[in-house]
């Protein structure tokens, strides 16, 4: 009997498990959504939600929960900043399952798992015009007359 055990196993050992989930989070803070089965989205829903909870903060002790998961200072900062700026004041429900469709080989549940606004937390990025140089006029090339005489016979 299962008393007293939380969480699902997902076919792999203690490490294993937590780098998944840790692959998961990373990827929904990354890109703002994801694509997995029905059985890792429901495991990383309860991380993604805490983190996304404190994240509103946008404390140091939030910015440090951050920095376990994503190992990046940068990219704590860029999500601390966007997410205490789009759910300022919400406490929970940050995330959606959407259903997609069974996957062909195993049939198993794919499901879209995102925020509840569209978010991305990628660079902008900042498109530059470039000033065409004004090109140099030459002079046109002489092109040589070829002669063709015709032989004699």
């Amino acid at each position: 009997m299962r008393h007293r055990i939380f969480g699902k196993k997902l076919g792999r050992n203690h490490n294993q498990r937590k780098a998944l989930i840790n692959g998961l989070v990373r990827s929904i803070f990354t890109y703002g959504s994801l694509e997995t089965t029905d059985a890792k989205a429901k495991t990383a829903l309860r991380v993604i939600e805490n983190l996304a909870a404190s994240a509103t903060k946008a404390d140091l002790n939030s910015r440090k929960e951050l920095f376990r998961i994503l190992q990046d200072q940068t990219w704590v900062n860029r999500v601390a900043n966007k997410m205490s700026a789009e759910f300022q004041g919400q406490t929970s429900n940050f995330t959606k399952i959407t259903k997609i469709k069974r996957r062909f080989g195993d049939d198993a549940l794919m499901v879209k798992l995102s925020f509840i606004k569209p978010i991305s937390f990628l660079a902008e990025k900042k498109v530059e015009i470039k000033k065409e140089k004004p090109k140099k006029t030459t002079k046109p090339a002489v092109k040589a007359v070829k002669t063709t005489t015709k032989k004699a016979k």
